[in-house]
């Protein structure tokens, strides 16, 4: 078989996701990069997330989502391109990288060039959420950084009452995260109580950092 044929078949190598890497953060100068494959910004209790994930056949998908710095177990708003630009082989990387960068500050939202505006990301959560931990821990942490105690107190007892995931077999406990998120709810919404919510949720986020708090 052909070398360059038989090397569809195969994953990029680590030398290769470094040079896709190196491409995209070229185009975006003012996001940080993370030598795992990904390119972030931060503001305030959240992180937009550039990644690209490395498939089978010699390629990778672009996507973005958004992380919530003060409990890293959630995440929403997660996007990926039209199909068009949604699979790129490395063959076509070369030629074509620049134009999925057109696409992606046409497609993702919220905007990959404007600032992060934290009211506007809580907007467009809103219009995804649904009732499980993951999507109202997002919406009580915005809310709660953003002063919005009412809407964050409401967020934090939906979490307690969120049902748990449908997958998981009868009688069989409650996984690490869906408890760790439950928790989290209790304690912000006790901080938000205290008029400490921000204090709180910085709190977490250094924990976090510092390595003291694991997924």
């Amino acid at each position: 078989m052909d070398k360059k044929k038989h090397r569809r078949y195969l994953s990029m190598t680590r030398k290769e996701r470094r040079e896709v890497l190196q491409c995209y953060a070229a185009a975006f100068p003012d996001w940080k990069v993370i030598l795992d494959g990904r390119i972030v910004r931060t503001h305030g209790p959240i992180m937009q997330q550039i990644g690209f994930e490395a498939l089978s056949r010699w390629a990778y998908r672009p996507h973005v989502v958004i992380w919530a710095l003060a409990l890293p177990t959630v995440a929403m708003l997660h996007q990926w391109l039209d199909i068009k630009h949604r699979d790129i082989g490395m063959r076509d990387h070369p030629r074509q990288w620049k134009d999925v960068v057109v696409a992606m500050e046409q497609q993702f939202r919220p905007s990959v060039r404007k600032p992060l505006d934290l009211r506007e990301v809580t907007e467009l959560c809103k219009h995804e959420v649904l009732e499980r931990t993951n999507d109202l821990c997002m919406l009580a942490i915005l809310n709660a950084y953003l002063g919005e105690n009412e809407q964050a107190l409401s967020y934090c007892e939906r979490i307690q009452a969120a049902p748990l995931p449908t997958l998981l077999p009868p009688l069989k406990a409650s996984p690490a995260w869906e408890r760790q998120r439950r928790e989290f709810g209790l304690r912000l919404k006790e901080a938000i109580e205290q008029g400490k919510a921000r204090e709180f949720l910085e709190w977490e986020q250094s924990e976090w950092e510092r390595g003291n708090k694991k997924m």
